[in-house]
């Protein structure tokens, strides 16, 4: 169901200076929204794609508190900067050791207590998106042309549930088969007679019926993938990552007919 990833790095600097576009969408389970889901451009995998190409953190970094921000500016010198240099202004290299949490000042963890992620988030690329850096060396553009791909990463990967818990669970070690198909027949009953309800619905009143109850089953699954989190359960944790991705591909497929 589940393996350990080994201990490597994250490698940043593949990322420098590209345009960020969303990855293509992964191909979907047997026996679920098979055809048209393949082609949703939901975001659910983007993190797995984006990540693919920059590696993983290794299993060390999970015992870390994100990085501790007390480095020096390579411009000016300053101490204790972080992503960008208080003191001059300048966008520092990106440090590998700093996690998607510790960019928004976050406690790791999945219940993300703050209302102001899009808002942080808005701050930081004010002073790191590249377009706003042009008149700067060619060596803190492309800083800034890495740091702002990392906190847009960042931001979608921790603004959503999924995503979210697929990122806790790398930071444990922890690398999910995203492509696995659940052996569970009920479930996979359950999955085609929804395709089929959503297929033959021709009213909003019905879709919109369904869309809250498959938000209801991931809000379910998501309180189980917590559970299971903290206890350090990570096959249920697992598992329950899997069933939040069946359902909210159901989801999806309502959204496409509203």
């Amino acid at each position: 169901m589940w393996r350990r990833a080994g201990p490597i790095r994250l490698h940043l600097a593949a990322i420098a200076g590209r345009r960020i576009r969303p990855p293509p969408q992964p191909p979907t389970p047997q026996a679920t929204f098979s055809s048209s889901a393949s082609s949703s451009s939901s975001f659910h995998h983007n993190l797995g794609a984006f990540r693919d190409s920059i590696g993983a953190r290794s299993r060390s970094l999970s015992n870390q508190t994100g990085g501790s921000g007390d480095g020096e500016c390579w411009s000016c010198g300053a101490k204790g900067v972080f992503l960008s240099c208080g003191s001059c202004r300048s966008v520092q290299p990106v440090d590998p050791a700093v996690d998607y949490f510790r960019i928004f000042g976050l406690d790791r963890g999945y219940n993300i207590k703050d209302n102001n992620l899009e808002g942080k988030y808005k701050d930081w690329q004010k002073k790191l998106h590249p377009d706003l850096v042009h008149s700067k060396s060619e060596k803190e553009r492309a800083f800034a042309a890495e740091q702002s791909a990392l906190v847009i990463d960042a931001y979608r990967t921790l603004s959503k549930p999924l995503p979210r818990a697929l990122y806790l669970l790398q930071l444990e070690g922890i690398h999910v088969d995203e492509e696995k198909t659940i052996n569970d027949q009920e479930l996979l009953m359950e999955m085609m007679e929804i395709r089929e309800s959503v297929s033959d619905s021709s009213d909003s009143q019905t879709l919109e019926k369904i869309q809250s109850q498959m938000k209801r089953k991931v809000e379910t699954w998501s309180n189980s993938f917590q559970e299971a989190f903290d206890k350090g359960d990570f096959d249920r944790a697992v598992e329950a990552t899997q069933r939040m991705r069946y359902y909210e591909r159901a989801m999806e497929e309502t959204v496409k007919k509203l």
